[in-house]
């Protein structure tokens, strides 16, 4: 009896990764310390693939206005605002930042990072040559791009420096760690300082062929859906209209998805609006720039105000990713670094 009870029981692979598909993230992340064979199966490819398929929760992620010089890190308790839930980062919420699939990348002094919330990975890298001529030293002139290739499923950086006589754009390759000069198309003269990425391209406000009277300098282009949409505020006399239109990619035709009235919400004419994600309601959540979280009921046309926080600000959906941060060129002299950050037990105020 005692020989039958130390025998091992052995679960083929392909049942494993269907009761894994069941775990929330945190026990997924202890389980690939049990065994190599687990965590094969919990860093593949086709597993991260079918768990960000697995219908989650909605969530937020946003980061406390701080500069303390702390790694980024996750604060151990989350915050629900009415029914939406806020993942707080304990962050310099200042630095611009650009997000693909839960994963977020950001630029710093000598080079660029991209970092994982859900497992603690960091990743950073040289942030490759820039132009050599004096005109174009200028950071202001680079614009940058953050997305997920989806031929080879690796996840890429651009830089394209829009003023470059030279039609400068470089892309690094997460995975392999190498950067690739690319030409910029001679008809792009100007492209906007934000970017998204929407079903592995990435898009800029002046490069998408939306309307012109849409597209304004207080135009923000967002990923809501995996749709491309575009949000402009128009004012009709009195009244202020937050006009979201969204396109369909292989028909590159838009249309209009909502038409918010801002009437109630202070100084809304000087106030751009974000949107953010749908809720599992069907519910439209969005910001603005003066750091408020609302939530539009489209059935009933009523805007909610959630949160006001001038200390916080919102930087994308969250949504849980198990792909591990990996690159070919980790080791490599000019690589920096890969490791983790540790969720962190201060405030972050």
């Amino acid at each position: 009896r005692n020989k039958t009870l130390a025998n091992p029981i052995y679960i083929v692979p392909d049942i494993l990764e269907e009761i894994f598909l069941r775990f929330p993230s945190k026990p997924i992340l202890k389980f690939k310390t049990v065994s190599k064979q687990w965590r094969t199966i919990l860093e593949s490819k086709m597993f991260v693939a079918r768990r960000m398929n697995v219908k989650q929760n909605r969530k937020i992620l946003a980061a406390h206005n701080c500069s303390c010089g702390y790694k980024p890190s996750l604060l151990l308790e989350s915050q629900f605002e009415g029914d939406e839930e806020i993942i707080y980062m304990h962050f310099d919420a200042t630095r611009p930042m650009l997000s693909c699939n839960g994963l977020l990348c950001f630029r710093e002094p000598d080079c660029i990072t991209v970092l994982n919330p859900s497992t603690g990975q960091n990743l950073r890298f040289p942030s490759g040559q820039e132009p050599v001529s004096s005109r174009f030293r200028n950071r202001s002139d680079m614009v940058m791009g953050f997305g997920r290739d989806r031929v080879t499923g690796s996840y890429k950086v651009v830089k394209v420096f829009v003023e470059s006589m030279f039609g400068d754009c470089d892309v690094h390759d997460v995975e392999s760690g190498e950067w690739k000069k690319l030409r910029r198309p001679h008809y792009v003269t100007r492209l906007g300082r934000q970017s998204v990425c929407v079903n592995g391209s990435i898009y800029w406000l002046f490069s998408v062929s939306a309307p012109d009277t849409l597209v304004t300098r207080e135009t923000k282009i967002v990923n809501l859906e995996n749709r491309l949409a575009i949000a402009k505020i128009t004012v009709y006399g009195v009244e202020c209209i937050l006009e979201i239109c969204s396109m369909n990619a292989e028909e590159e035709i838009w249309s209009n998805t909502y038409a918010i009235n801002l009437a109630g919400v202070p100084e809304s004419k000087w106030s751009m609006f974000t949107p953010l994600a749908v809720s599992n309601q069907g519910n439209l959540v969005l910001y603005n720039d003066r750091k408020s979280l609302f939530k539009y009921y489209p059935q009933t046309y009523e805007l909610r105000c959630l949160s006001s926080d001038s200390c916080v600000h919102v930087i994308s959906p969250y949504l849980e990713n198990l792909a591990p941060l990996r690159s070919k060129s980790a080791h490599h002299p000019g690589y920096l670094d890969a490791d983790c950050f540790r969720k962190g037990s201060h405030s972050g105020s």
